[in-house]
């Protein structure tokens, strides 16, 4: 038994270290790849709100020309009302022109701005959107996490269950920083890396349960943890650090249901050996 716990503590360095150059460069070439395409479609997205956003400070612009506007004919109507002049029907009917006139603009260019601030909300929401579907780390905002620790590990397990990824993670870092010591925190780290996972980003993923092992090697979880190690590094086509992980998984935490998942992964690993590159 102690002859299995040093090759283990051996063996889970090499394993976090020696990802196969093949499958990362594979990896890394897809991610390439969809990084440039959402680029694309949110550099779109950012051109689109930059020209909505020139529209309305051009209707601002004009506003204040027309509230200056405004201002100068009330100020002249105010002049002749204390004025006792001969002509004082016609101008007041001219200045009455005037500020009928200017209503209508002003009514007119405030339903402007209203549709283009809706139109500029609608456009920085699509960003997000776009983000969130592409499962980006859209920094949250700080005044949006929940000041309740049991709201803000809700938050975040309601972000996981509906597949906003990005917005796991980025809740998830901030629970974590918040609450180091919290009896969640190493629940929260896991689903942080099984974002990763339900997005097949298995490098990222591995990186995450790295830390995890480091910062929680007590933890209840950590035969979760390793078993999804052991999956990233299958579909990563490194076998041999796969299978590492699953011979500890099975030999420290026998009685646990991610033992029995491992073996169906190595019997998997032993079907379909195309897929490792090692």
């Amino acid at each position: 038994m102690m002859m299995c716990k040093w090759r283990f503590l051996l063996l889970l360095p090499l394993a976090m270290g020696t990802v196969s150059c093949i499958a990362l460069k594979r990896d890394l070439d897809a991610t390439n790849r969809e990084v440039t395409r959402l680029e694309g479609r949110i550099t779109k997205v950012e051109s689109e709100t930059s020209a909505a956003r020139d529209v309305l400070t051009e209707m601002i612009g004009k506003a204040r020309a027309q509230v200056e506007q405004l201002e100068g004919t009330l100020t002249k109507a105010t002049r002749v009302l204390a004025r006792n002049s001969a002509d004082f029907g016609a101008e007041m009917e001219t200045i009455k022109d005037q500020l009928r006139k200017l209503e209508g603009q002003l009514a007119e260019m405030s339903h402007g701005m209203q549709q283009s601030d809706a139109k500029f909300d609608a456009t920085t929401k699509k960003i997000a959107a776009v983000a969130a579907a592409a499962g980006l780390d859209v920094p949250v905002d700080a005044e949006k996490i929940p000041a309740d620790k049991a709201a803000h590990l809700s938050a975040v397990r309601d972000a996981f269950s509906t597949g906003r990824h990005g917005e796991v993670r980025s809740l998830g870092q901030a629970f974590i920083d918040r609450y180091p010591k919290d009896k969640n925190a190493d629940a929260v780290h896991l689903l942080m890396a099984k974002a990763y996972i339900e997005q097949k980003q298995w490098a990222k993923a591995l990186g995450v349960l790295g830390r995890f092992n480091e910062k929680y090697p007590s933890s209840v979880l950590n035969p979760e943890a390793l078993y999804e190690m052991a999956r990233c590094f299958y579909e990563l086509g490194d076998c041999t650090d796969a299978r590492s992980l699953v011979d500890a998984l099975q030999s420290r935490h026998a009685k646990s249901p991610f033992a029995a998942k491992a073996k169906t992964l190595s019997d998997q690993m032993k079907k379909d050996k195309s897929r490792c590159a090692s």
